[in-house]
């Protein structure tokens, strides 16, 4: 029997990461899809690394290559049940609508949130009946 393994959920910092061109960053999604480990992007996350990109082409595609990864499911909010996960995360978690998604995706697939920043998710992940699972990623030393 063959092992999956559990998604990674990707934060609106990895995101914006992958936009400003973080080469190394870009390099570990891409192995992250050369060995199978599957990767969640919620849309609105994307919508809100979008919001501060102001029409960079270079963004919108690097954005666009990470999403389109074999691996990479991207996470609509879908249907009124979504909708109101999404609000009452973001009501409990005091999240804007962009991690609020992230929050919410993770939290009902039980999924770990990938992210540069995993002091931003400890106020959050404490407001909810469940913790979230944060997996930091640190730069490389060289």
């Amino acid at each position: 029997m063959t092992h999956v393994p559990t998604p990674w959920v990707l934060d609106v910092s990895v995101l914006d990461e992958v936009a400003r061109g973080d080469a190394q960053l870009i390099t570990f999604l891409q192995r992250c899809d050369s060995i199978g480990q599957s990767l969640v992007v919620p849309s609105l996350a994307l919508a809100g690394v979008g919001t501060s990109m102001h029409h960079d082409t270079d963004a919108e595609d690097l954005l666009t290559g990470v999403a389109n990864l074999e691996v990479v499911t991207v996470a609509p909010l879908k249907g009124v049940e979504q909708g109101f996960r999404l609000a009452r995360v973001t009501s409990v978690t005091g999240l804007d609508p962009w991690d609020g998604h992230v929050a919410a995706v993770a939290d009902a697939s039980v999924c770990p949130i990938l992210t540069v920043d995993a002091k931003k998710w400890q106020g959050p992940s404490k407001a909810l009946e469940h913790p979230l699972h944060i997996i930091e990623i640190t730069e490389d030393p060289e």
